[in-house]
C-alpha cells in the first residue's frame, strides 16, 4: 500500500508540473486497473483504502506540481527569443 501512495504522489507531481487537471482522469483509471489487478488475492476493503488512498495522494500530488510550477514561471525568467537586428527570416 505504501508503494502505491509513494507512488502516487510522485506521479502526480511530475504531472502536475507539466499538464493540466484533465491529465488527472486517464492517471486515475491507469493506478484503479494496476491496483485491482495488483491487489487481487487481498480483501475488498484493503483494495478500496489502498485505491482511494492513492488516488488522493495523486490529486495532492498534482496540486504540490502546480504550485511550484506557478512558483518557477512567477519566479524564474521567461524564455525569450532573441534576434539579430538587421536579419530578415
Amino acid at each position: 500500500m505504501a508503494v502505491f501512495l509513494v507512488a502516487g504522489a510522485i506521479i502526480g507531481i511530475l504531472l502536475g508540473l507539466r499538464f493540466k487537471v484533465l491529465v488527472l482522469v486517464p492517471a486515475s483509471v491507469l493506478a484503479t486497473v494496476v491496483i485491482i489487478l495488483s491487489e487481487s488475492g487481498n480483501e475488498l476493503s484493503v483494495i478500496v483504502l489502498t485505491l482511494v488512498g492513492t488516488l488522493v495522494s495523486l490529486q495532492l500530488g498534482y496540486i504540490a506540481g502546480s504550485v511550484v510550477r506557478f512558483l518557477a514561471r512567477s519566479y524564474l525568467p521567461g524564455r525569450t527569443r532573441y534576434r539579430r537586428s538587421g536579419t530578415k527570416c
